[in-house]
């Protein structure tokens, strides 16, 4: 694959290149990226024609039965990220293709007297990330072989840790599966709203015939892209012109 790609494109030679591509939404609370959903469905089509039929979901609950999966139904939910609309049709995506739907998020039970600001250290962070790692590699373990769509949210699949001793999900699946999974950002873009990003604007203002030609969406492989997302802890990044929080 050369140069800037429609995400359908990058989806398939993600799987060509490894049995589990990752991609994750972009969200702040329940506020999120529509656009980041949206690209999901077509991601899940795309993966569905290289031979795909199980789409792990970092916002899933686990089965009563306390098991991962397999999902075949949409849960029902009162709140939260599963009854937003846009969700909900990513979901019924690959549920209406045949597809099986798996949870792997960490179950964080409090116990009594819990210190809810022991949520918010880096060390349960850390033990939540290794959690979803370990659990991905029990969804694996359910039917070797098969290839794997995980859809995580914002950067939970990054490639590399950060720089405050935050070790993400996406760096410690390798070790304890094996497998090299193949990531995309689709986050690079997105307005979180902490502050100016003049080069997101920039990039697009040079991007324009390309982001015409893609429908306002193109992927690329982060190296063959240009500063600063030739750096970016991903294998390949999704750059948009929507990319507001709602």
């Amino acid at each position: 694959m050369d140069g800037w790609q429609p995400v359908e494109e990058l989806t398939r030679w993600g799987f060509a290149q490894s049995p589990v591509v990752m991609a994750n939404e972009a969200h702040s609370a329940l506020r999120r990226c529509v656009r980041t959903r949206q690209v999901g469905v077509r991601m899940v089509r795309a993966a569905h024609e290289a031979g795909v039929r199980r789409l792990a979901m970092e916002a899933l609950p686990w089965q009563p039965d306390s098991t991962l999966g397999p999902i075949r139904d949409i849960p029902a939910v009162p709140m939260g990220y599963l009854t937003q609309p846009d969700m909900r049709t990513l979901m019924s995506t690959a549920l209406d293709l045949g597809w099986t739907l798996w949870a792997y998020d960490a179950v964080i039970k409090a116990q009594p007297g819990h210190d809810p600001a022991e949520f918010f250290t880096m060390e349960f962070t850390n033990w939540r990330e290794r959690e979803q790692a370990q659990n991905l590699c029990q969804v694996l373990a359910a039917a070797p072989g098969e290839p794997l769509l995980v859809w995580s949210g914002n950067s939970h699949a990054a490639t590399e840790p950060s720089g405050d001793g935050w070790v993400p999900m996406g760096c410690l699946f390798p070790g304890l599966s094996g497998i090299d999974p193949f990531v995309i950002d689709q986050a690079v873009t997105v307005d979180f709203e902490h502050g100016d990003q003049p080069w997101v604007q920039e990039l697009l203002d040079s991007l324009t015939g390309t982001m015409a030609a893609c429908g306002g969406t193109a992927g690329i492989l982060t190296g063959q892209a240009p500063p600063p997302l030739c750096g970016w802890p991903a294998d390949a990044v999704v750059v948009s012109t929507d990319n507001a929080l709602s």
